[in-house]
């Protein structure tokens, strides 16, 4: 699921981005997160049927017949299925708007049965063991309720009619029977749509045929040969222009390209889909359904949706709406998300993807669309990426979490692990013969990241994913007079759900001539490094300067106490004395155990736990209860000690 678009800012869209290969536009994530959460109804995901994972889907056939000035449907739906159990009834998930007249099962018919549960109930006449194929017809017909972003849609354009379906999540099921979940890929399709002679209707897989019925009707007949999701099954129907291109890829192969859009729009069509096609392929091999096609439908719906092998879009010249709804073919269609709680598995993605094109092919774009998503995943500090109420369809499709905050993800794991692996890890997982064609929930792909990289994950994952809220990094640094640089750094989080994100980062030093960036493993918090030295002394310090860690309020200091060892002040000391200690080539940033005060004689008289002590800031040590008099402080660590003298006046 992708863009929605507010109507001004559309209308700005179109006009510019039909004429121009290359833009950016930082608003329409805003619009986009706007419409999703709008125009979402809330609808409560029915438990799956026990009786509907009884059989396995293998094959649709659908015959529909529609008008697009005419909101209404007739079909007939034949499914082949393999018996997972003995049965005698089979269950399909469809609206109770829609009537079910009869199904046919072995050449007879039969009335099918309403139970009024959003399902068909069919009683055949016989056993299906188990393992046994077999096959049923539907049929049926009616004026869909739409649900969700729609489902099922009729609208306008310029003087003509349009209809459109849209199903994800759980629209499907409004406008054809179906097994509605996340568990069951139809492994091939038939479409047949028949519709007035003046429109064209787009759908899933190839155009093999197109068909006059009579003087005023034509069947147009698309086919699909790779596994597909019930929710990514479509059609939309108008009249159409048709635009034709080609890809041709680095493997030899080519994927034709069919655009179909509003007669009004296709003049000012400037393509920009090629390369990126291309891109894609050369990342994580080449596009899934090649054999077939890629397409583009164009609709009234303020965004894009990507339907297998044939994305529906607002306008196809919107660069970064394309570069997304493209991404999706591999990462949503060829793979798809097991449980909408892993949505990101499609969302995340594909934002990250379109990130991918703006850095590859349109470089200027990239530091804005970076920031653009950083600032909006950081909007919702109260909600995980990974979705824990998926009855709540603006929650499944939250701007800030599923979208950006999940391009976030990919981001930070491409920074952790290097670009070799990250790109190694998520070819090896877009290929994996196990998920492809199929579905995956995260820990799938967090296997493949941690076989490519040798890392344990669950750390991260527990932070980035299932955790909320972002880190705040307070860095304080000084030049040491050997060329060394100490450095000390601090994090605060602004969710108790995550009491501190371990990650590496990037710290770039810098002077008029030379910069670099170095990179820390920062482990624990409160931790002090010494680095260098560079070969240059710089003057100033810039944390995460290419924006790779989801954090903000960030600050950085110089600070000359960090050059001192151990500093204690004020001295002599009355009701406190503050203790600072610095000195990573002791101590390499671990934390001290234990501060004791001790008199002149050695003996000691007072001790305090300081197990968490921070090389940042400076811990107090209260002094109300020591009388008057000359003593030592002692900070002890895991095996090092350090003495020195105050005075308690």
């Amino acid at each position: 699921m992708k863009y929605r678009v507010i109507t001004l800012l559309l209308l700005l869209l179109v006009v510019t981005q039909s004429r121009s290969q290359v833009s950016f536009f930082p608003t329409t994530l805003d619009s986009i997160a706007f419409f999703e959460q709008k125009f979402s109804e809330q609808k409560f995901e029915k438990p799956a049927l026990a009786a509907s994972e009884n059989y396995d889907l293998s094959y649709l056939r659908a015959e529909w017949n529609i008008d697009p000035r005419v909101y209404f449907i007739t079909g007939k739906v034949t499914y082949y299925f393999r018996a997972l159990a003995d049965l005698n009834q089979l269950f399909f998930d469809l609206s109770d708007s829609m009537q079910s007249h009869q199904f046919v099962y072995h050449g007879t018919a039969f009335n099918a049965m309403r139970p009024g549960d959003n399902t068909v109930q069919l009683n055949l006449n016989a056993t299906v063991p188990s393992g046994i194929f077999d096959s049923v017809s539907v049929i049926y017909s009616g004026e869909p309720v739409g649900s969700g972003f729609g489902s099922f849609t009729q609208a306008s354009h310029l003087d003509d009619s349009i209809l459109w379906t849209l199903s994800e999540p759980y629209g499907a099921s409004d406008w054809f029977p179906c097994k509605n979940t996340l568990t069951d890929k139809i492994d091939s399709i038939d479409v047949f749509i028949t519709l007035p002679e003046k429109y064209l209707a787009g759908s899933n897989g190839i155009l093999v045929s197109d068909v006059a019925v009579n003087d005023t009707m034509h069947t147009m007949h698309w086919k699909s040969r790779y596994p597909i999701a019930t929710y990514l099954v479509a059609f939309a129907a108008t009249n159409y222009a048709v635009i034709n291109e080609v890809a041709p890829l680095s493997s030899g192969d080519t994927v034709k390209v069919l655009t179909y859009m509003y007669p009004e729009d296709s003049a000012g069509y400037i393509t920009s889909i090629v390369p990126m096609i291309q891109l894609y392929s050369d990342l994580f091999g080449d596009y899934p359904f090649k054999s077939e096609k890629y397409g583009h439908a164009q609709w009234n719906w303020g965004g894009g949706e990507e339907h297998q092998t044939m994305s529906f879009v607002t306008n196809p010249g919107i660069y970064e709406l394309i570069a997304h709804e493209l991404a999706h073919q591999w990462f949503g269609d060829k793979i798809t998300c097991a449980s909408w709680q892993d949505i990101w598995l499609n969302e995340g993605f594909a934002t990250y993807l379109a990130g991918l094109v703006y850095e590859n092919l349109s470089p200027q774009y990239w530091y804005p669309y970076k920031i653009t998503n950083l600032n909006r995943a950081l909007r919702d500090s109260t909600g995980s990426v990974f979705v824990d109420d998926t009855t709540n369809v603006p929650r499944i499709f939250s701007g800030p979490l599923s979208y950006s905050k999940g391009m976030y993800l990919l981001h930070m794991l491409r920074w952790k692990l290097g670009d070799d692996i990250f790109f190694t890890a998520l070819k090896n997982y877009i290929t994996d013969p196990s998920l492809s064609y199929g579905f995956a929930a995260t820990e799938d792909l967090q296997k493949h990241l941690e076989d490519a990289s040798g890392f344990q994950l669950d750390e991260f994952f527990n932070d980035w994913f299932y955790g909320k809220g972002y880190p705040s990094y307070h860095i304080k640094w000084a030049n040491r007079a050997d060329g060394t640089i100490s450095v000390a750094i601090q994090q605060t989080t602004n969710n108790a759900a995550v009491s501190f994100f371990e990650m590496p980062l990037p710290l770039l030093f810098k002077n008029a001539e030379r910069d670099t960036i170095i990179r820390v493993e920062y482990t624990v918090n409160n931790q002090q490094f010494l680095i260098g030295p560079l070969g240059f002394i710089p003057d100033s310090l810039k944390f995460d300067p290419d924006l790779w860690i989801a954090s903000t309020h960030n600050t950085v200091e110089y600070d000359q106490k960090l050059l001192q060892s151990l500093l204690i002040y004020p001295n002599p000391a009355n009701d406190q004395l503050l203790v600072s200690f610095h000195n990573p080539g002791i101590y390499n940033g671990a934390p001290l155990q234990k501060i004791f005060i001790q008199d002149m004689q050695g003996r000691t008289i007072a001790e305090y736990s300081v197990s968490t002590i921070s090389f940042y800031d400076p811990v107090i040590i209260d002094l109300k209860n020591v009388a008057a008099g000359c003593y030592l402080l002692e900070l002890a660590g895991a095996s090092e000690r350090y003495l020195t003298k105050f005075i308690k006046y």
